[in-house]
């Protein structure tokens, strides 16, 4: 992969990531054209993308979602730079960044390619479409009341799952909520994802690991309250009685710019999980 212009984001509420951007875009502009955007300016970013060749996210996991879901409609590969807590998705810390940057640059690298779902939401004879790295949650809304979801796979009803809410999950975000609600971790390269009830009423609703290929639709009713729509938990939408959201696997991943073995994986998890503990 030949390098020429580079783009990097920053979350604007981390001082020390819009530090670095400030360095990285005086360091790195004598070699390559350069562009720096805080997080939060989803239009300027999608502008700035079209002929950009890498984007650095300075920032935790939750920026780097807002920042796959339009890098992931040019293709780009991301590298992420931990600012964040939790940093499953990121590759460096801000100490290793001066010494291991330049290698990434000149393509001592390789692609770890994600799955991605695509959601459409169907309410009230209106419809609206959702990308998403990590998932897509239909949940209750401010009521502490369960719902009911009906769930169908593949066009056959599956089941009425009596809950707070469901999941459906890529690989990438089985360490996310999925993991939070009792699901289980996929290694990041599988493909298929995974259905997850929130806190079902009965102890028989349990995860549902689904083939790559597989369409399933979430009709939530709420008994007088509204749902919500979620989409990496950052984008979201309030869901009448009735409403229908439909979840496939996207054409459009997301790529990241890796130097550790796949199997890294394992030794990020055992430090990450043990770090929350």
């Amino acid at each position: 992969m030949a390098v020429k212009n580079v783009g990097i984001v920053y979350q604007q509420r981390t001082p020390n990531a819009a530090e670095m951007a400030l360095h990285l875009a005086a360091q790195l502009g004598r070699q390559f054209s350069i562009w720096s955007l805080p997080s939060h300016t989803t239009e300027e970013l999608h502008q700035h993308m079209e002929e950009t060749d890498l984007v650095l996210v300075l920032g935790g996991d939750g920026t780097i979602l807002s920042v796959a879901r339009e890098a992931a409609l040019f293709g780009l590969p991301l590298l992420g730079v931990n600012f964040g807590r939790v940093g499953f998705l990121t590759e460096l810390e801000p100490h290793e960044v001066e010494k291991q940057l330049p290698l990434y640059l000149d393509g001592d690298c390789w692609l770890d390619e994600r799955a991605m779902l695509q959601a459409a939401l169907e309410s009230e004879g209106a419809s609206e479409e959702f990308l998403a790295l990590n998932d897509i949650v239909v949940v209750r809304g401010a009521l502490p009341r369960v719902v009911r979801i009906k769930v169908w796979i593949d066009s056959h009803f599956y089941n009425t799952t009596v809950a707070d809410g469901m999941i459906v999950s890529t690989a990438t975000g089985s360490t996310a909520y999925n993991l939070a609600a009792g699901g289980p971790i996929l290694y990041p390269q599988v493909r298929g994802s995974v259905l997850t009830p929130i806190a079902p009423h009965l102890a028989a609703d349990r995860s549902l690991i689904l083939d790559p290929g597989t369409a399933v639709k979430l009709q939530i009713f709420t008994d007088g309250q509204d749902g919500v729509l979620s989409a990496d938990g950052q984008i979201n939408r309030n869901l009448r009685d009735g409403a229908l959201v439909s979840v496939t696997n996207s054409p459009y991943t997301t790529r990241f710019l890796r130097r550790r073995p796949p199997t890294y994986f394992y030794q990020i998890l055992t430090r990450k999980l043990k770090s929350q503990v």
